[in-house]
């Protein structure tokens, strides 16, 4: 039976979205580590554990001992190295030391690119132990935190003060220190339940062990034992649970040990919006709704998860008298927002500063007008609605509720837009306008509201772009990157296309008089690469990114729809079994032509053949080919070219060598490729597309 490791570190009380971030890097730090320390085998495992008071590391599958290694490794230039006399510069000296060597154990190495010092590295492998002990502090080191502390006369940075650390292999120790905290293999059970200190005997008894003392380690199977309790706690109020799958992951990481407890709150609350009384609970307080059925109606219920099951008569009695607290402030919000109507709010927007250089909320709102209704014209939607729902989309910023409760801004909106009789695609779009807000939201799915959602996005994108505020590395603070994706996604997955060219002209004309933005050519050509490089990270995976690749070469930039359909369409050629030879085909057309000069073939030049024959087949569809193209009938298109001129053109590379002596004829056959190969290049640049002969045949390479 293979080794198993085990790590610990007890802390004291990790908020619920530390844990998860903690255990990720201590999770990706482990396996790099354990690779470069050469311990790894095929049967490595490598699972993290953790609760709010610790954070755990399982590894199985560990090699009992580090191979030796022996390596020739390369230095810098011999010229830099050493002087003309044969003795040793600063560089080689430097070389030798970091190596563990004499400089004159260096070596002269020819390469391609030159002579190059070499050393012999031989390093005997050392047990497995012994290769823990060194790495666990830069283990440790490597956790990373949303935020760390010091603590005490250290200089170590964790996400809270360190009370404990277990390393056990098997049975026994693996010593070393961190954060002066000594390794060993005492423990700490659950604090309310079990507060006493014990130790673990074996590695492999750990999860047992700490069950014993009330702590379920493994974050998943607490999970599933918090998820249970909550069905039948619900069921027992005569409801059902509430799904909420980021209530789920934050409250299983606030207990070692998940206990149940309901609550109940006046029924006279359940005249406030769902989203209201959900959002107190939820937000504020974490606890879960309960509904009467799926869908149905809330109940004046809740489930609260803790992590002790000691006098829940107790707890119940203080959530339910906070839970009061609050949703009688979030009754007052709501009775003072509807004595005005949200019309009403827009005045104070033009107070609310949107971009120090961008200027007010009430200047945005203006342009999103403007960008709404040029967007509906070329939509084919009403343009008076989408204006209306620009000019309306965010007055309930400036309400009590939002204003309190952050989350609910969009739903209040709606809320009280119907209150008001506002038409109900108006409303919708208040709320749906900042659709979607992540990977795992739906797009809108009504015209208006997608209009007015794609009208706020470009506006912030043309604006960030225009001062300057580009997003580098992962810095992206005005979520730029967020906005370019929910735009194409709504393009994409919605009711609506989009002209990306159009879309970003027309709200830099927006922005006339209300910033200095940089010009308007400058800003398109910067969104236009960044809304590739957005379209090609999401496709990449489903399309392959060659063939996204070679779409977006042809793409104009303006209708997604259009980028799609291409995409589509040679994606299903992909599938023929004759895309191999036509792809290869067209590459070596492209690639021979790609510096020729282009004009009219002369007919008299062609020789009879393969050459005439490609030429005259070429003729009879060219026009076809170009009109299904000019409709974005893109499978149409290449169903002709595969149909018609797959074989034509295989054979004229079998037959015909292009590059004769004769320059006139030479210069006709180029012509005829160049025509062909620009004709299909309005589809796809297929040149960029791989194939499984590529790297066999570097001229197929671009």
């Amino acid at each position: 039976m293979s080794a198993e490791f085990l790590l610990e570190i007890g802390t004291e009380e990790l908020p619920s979205s530390f844990v998860r971030h903690a255990l990720g890097s201590m999770h990706r730090s482990a396996v790099e580590l354990i690779a470069q320390a050469r311990l790894g085998t095929d049967a490595l495992s490598v699972e993290p554990m953790g609760t709010p008071r610790r954070l755990a590391l399982r590894i199985r599958g560990l090699a009992e001992a580090q191979p030796d290694r022996n390596e020739t490794v390369m230095g810098p230039p011999w010229s830099a190295a050493f002087e003309a006399d044969g003795s040793p510069k600063k560089a080689a000296v430097g070389f030798a030391k970091k190596h563990g060597v004499d400089a004159s154990a260096l070596r002269k190495q020819t390469t391609e690119k030159g002579e190059y010092v070499s050393v012999e590295v031989h390093e005997d492998g050392k047990p497995l132990a012994d290769v823990l002990g060194e790495l666990l502090p830069q283990l440790c080191e490597r956790i990373t935190f949303p935020k760390s502390m010091r603590w005490g006369p250290g200089e170590i940075a964790f996400g809270r003060p360190i009370h404990w650390i277990v390393s056990l292999l098997d049975r026994d120790v693996v010593d070393f220190e961190f954060a002066n905290i000594r390794a060993g293999r005492s423990t700490r059970g659950h604090r309310f339940l079990a507060p006493a200190t014990f130790e673990i005997d074996d590695a492999r008894n750990y999860e047992r062990a700490l069950e014993d003392a009330h702590v379920i380690v493994d974050i998943e199977r607490r999970k599933a034992l918090m998820m249970s309790e909550l069905l039948r706690v619900a069921k027992e109020l005569g409801g059902v649970l509430q799904p909420d799958a980021f209530l789920a992951d934050e409250c299983v990481s606030l207990v070692e040990e998940p206990f149940v407890v309901p609550g109940r709150f006046d029924e006279a609350f359940l005249e406030l919006p769902d989203e209201v009384v959900i959002s107190v609970m939820r937000d504020h307080q974490r606890y879960f709704a309960v509904r009467a059925s799926e869908g149905g109606v809330l109940l004046p219920s809740y489930l609260n998860v803790v992590n002790t099951a000691r006098d829940p008569e107790t707890i119940a009695t203080g959530n339910d008298r906070v839970l009061r607290a609050r949703l009688a402030d979030a009754r007052f919000f709501v009775e003072e927002d509807l004595k005005a109507p949200l019309a009403d709010r827009l005045q104070k927007l033009e107070s609310v500063v949107f971009q120090s250089k961008l200027g007010t909320m009430g200047a945005k709102v203006r342009r999103l007008e403007t960008n709404a209704t040029a967007i509906a014209e070329r939509a084919g939607a009403d343009p008076a609605a989408c204006k209306a729902a620009a000019r309306i989309c965010k007055a309930d910023l400036e309400t009590l509720i939002v204003y309190e409760f952050p989350e609910l801004q969009g739903e209040m909106g709606r809320w009280y837009a119907l209150r008001e009789g506002i038409e109900p695609a108006v409303a919708d779009a208040i709320r749906d306008h900042y659709r979607p807000q992540g990977a795992d939201d739906s797009v809108p799915d009504q015209l208006v509201s997608a209009v007015t959602a794609v009208a706020d996005r470009i506006d912030t994108l043309v604006g960030c772009f225009g001062i300057g505020l580009v997003p580098s590395g992962s810095a992206d603070p005005f979520a730029l990157r967020r906005a370019a994706l929910g735009i194409l996604r709504i393009a994409l997955e919605g009711p609506l296309d989009v002209d990306l060219h159009a879309l970003v002209a027309g709200a830099h004309g927006a922005y006339s008089g209300d910033a200095e933005l940089r010009p308007a050519d400058e800003v398109g050509a910067a969104l236009d690469d960044f809304f590739r490089g957005r379209i090609r990270a999401m496709l990449k995976d489903s399309y392959g990114a060659d063939v996204v690749d070679a779409c977006l070469g042809a793409w104009d930039g303006t209708s997604v729809h259009d980028l799609r359909a291409r995409i589509e369409a040679v994606s299903e050629l992909r599938e023929a079994p004759e895309f191999e030879a036509l792809a290869i085909a067209f590459k070596r057309a492209f690639n021979i032509t790609k510096d020729a000069a282009r004009g009219d073939v002369e007919p008299g030049l062609l020789e009879d053949g393969a050459e005439s024959a490609l030429a005259e087949r070429f003729g009879t569809v060219r026009d076809q080919i170009r009109e299904a193209t000019g409709q974005r009938r893109y499978a149409d298109a290449l169903k002709l070219v595969a149909k018609e001129l797959g074989a034509p053109i295989d054979r004229f590379f079998d037959e015909v060598f292009v590059m004769v002596d004769d320059i006139k004829v030479r210069e006709n056959r180029l012509r005829l490729l160049g025509e062909i190969a620009d004709t299909v290049s309005g589809i796809a640049h297929f040149h960029q597309l791989g194939t499984r002969l590529q790297s066999r045949d570097p001229s197929l390479s671009a």
